[in-house]
């Protein structure tokens, strides 16, 4: 029973972090290099591998309801998903 209630508590600590890092990915919040750096993998698009937090980055962030995984404007186009959506979940 404890062994649950830690993996729990990891789980809502992963959820809150995850979370707190893709309020970051709007266009009106800057961060440092080195948090650019820090959290690449999390915020990087999952085909083409461009970091959305780099203040050169200008286009929409889309994330796969399914797996979660976050997509740059111009990958989630050519995977044929702009007709399907017409906004990200971040604009």
């Amino acid at each position: 029973m404890h062994n649950l209630i830690v993996s729990e508590d990891k789980m809502n600590e992963d959820e809150i972090r995850k979370e707190k890092i893709r309020n970051l990915l709007t266009p009106d919040v800057i961060v440092c290099k080195s948090c650019r750096e820090k959290y690449k993998a999390e915020t990087s698009c999952a085909v083409c591998g461009v970091n959305m937090l780099d203040p050169e980055y200008k286009g929409m962030v889309y994330e796969c309801p399914v797996c979660g995984k976050l997509y740059c404007e111009g990958c989630w186009n050519k995977a044929g998903h702009k007709e399907q959506a017409t906004k990200g979940i971040f604009h």
